[in-house]
Formats: structure tokens, C-alpha cells, sequence
């Protein structure tokens, strides 16, 4: 039977490179939420740039539609292998939690009904010096939420307790490497799913 995996955590706890380690080890299909979603008569590239600069509403809202995206994309490859996604609802829903007065119809923890659930979630984690060093060695540009993320303990704080609503195993990157990272996700799924 294959699985459904996500990998979880904020930026730069090790998500993308442990996704593409366990998608070749499992021989399974990688996948990221957002997927890549093009709207022309929006905006030239990728929606997501376009979303990410509006209010916190339309942008969860964006957000939402993209899991669902997502979770057809799931169900297209489930029966042939495994999935390992980079993010998912978990993100969408705990991120939530930094928009003040927002609320989803569906409870902290809980899936909407439209997308799939996910057989496994593991968050990644890592103590904020080697976060913030891992996020300003990638010479990428800073999403509004990562700067407001880096500047308030107590955002990042609800943020990682609106992931641990959905019962993740959480796995510290801090002092490990990407290998040993991947080995410990790899016992992780296999004691799992015996």
C-alpha cells in the first residue's frame, strides 16, 4: 500500500532537501504545496507571488484552493508510489495562526473534508541561530510572513504549536545532517508502517 507523506516546518528547517532525499530513497513522487499554479489573466507567472502580496483573507483563501490542487495531485500518484509532499494544509492551517482574527472553518488539527489526509506528517525543527543562518546562506528573497516570522519569537511560537495540533513526529535538525536527517525519517516511516 503507498503513503502519503508531508514533510512540515518553517522555512529553512530542511524540508526541501529532505523531500528530494526520501522521494529517491522510497522511489516515491514529489510533490509541494502550493503546486505550481498559473492564472494568466492574473498575473504572468506563478499565482502564489500574486496571492502572497494581497490580504491575509484572500491570501489563505489561495491558499486553501492550492491543498485542494494538491490533493487531486495526490490522488493521481498514490496508486502508483508513494507521495512525499513539501508542505500542506498543516502549513496553511498553522500559518493561519499568525493572521490576527482569522479563523478557518475548520478546526486546528482537523483536515477539510475536500483534500485527502495525509497517512504521515513529520515536522522538522531547529533552534533559530542555525535558521536564521540556513534562510540568509540561500540568497533567496524574504517573504513578508519569514520576516515577521524571524523578528517574533511568539509569532514562530503559534506557528509550531498550530503544526503539533496535527500530531506530527517531529524530528530536530538542529545539529544534524541532511544524511542523518533522512535515515532518522526513514526508521520513522518504516517502524510506521509495519
Amino acid at each position: 500500500m503507498n503513503r502519503f507523506i508531508v514533510i512540515e516546518g518553517l522555512d529553512a528547517t530542511g524540508k526541501s532537501t529532505l523531500v528530494e532525499k526520501l522521494s529517491y530513497k522510497l522511489n516515491a513522487k514529489k510533490l509541494s504545496c502550493p503546486p505550481e499554479i498559473m492564472i494568466p489573466s492574473i498575473t504572468e507567472g506563478a499565482a502564489r507571488t500574486h496571492f502572497d502580496s494581497l490580504s491575509a483573507l484572500q491570501r489563505r483563501a489561495y491558499y486553501r484552493f492550492s491543498n485542494l490542487v494538491a490533493s487531486e495531485e495526490v490522488e493521481q500518484h498514490i496508486a502508483n508510489s508513494h507521495v512525499v509532499m513539501d508542505r500542506y494544509w498543516t502549513s496553511t492551517a498553522a500559518f493561519a495562526a499568525m493572521d490576527d482574527g482569522f479563523e478557518h472553518d475548520v478546526e486546528l488539527g482537523q483536515y477539510p473534508d475536500e483534500i485527502r489526509i495525509p497517512d504521515l506528517v513529520i515536522l522538522l525543527t531547529v533552534d533559530e541561530e542555525n535558521r536564521l543562518i540556513r534562510l540568509h546562506g540561500r540568497g533567496e528573497a524574504e517573504t513578508s510572513e519569514e520576516s515577521e516570522l524571524a523578528q517574533s519569537k511568539s509569532k514562530r511560537q503559534k506557528v509550531l504549536e498550530g503544526y503539533k495540533e496535527f500530531n506530527p513526529v517531529i524530528i530536530d535538525t538542529s545539529n544534524k545532517s541532511p544524511e542523518e536527517v533522512c535515515q532518522e525519517a526513514i526508521q520513522i516511516i518504516e517502524e510506521g508502517f509495519q
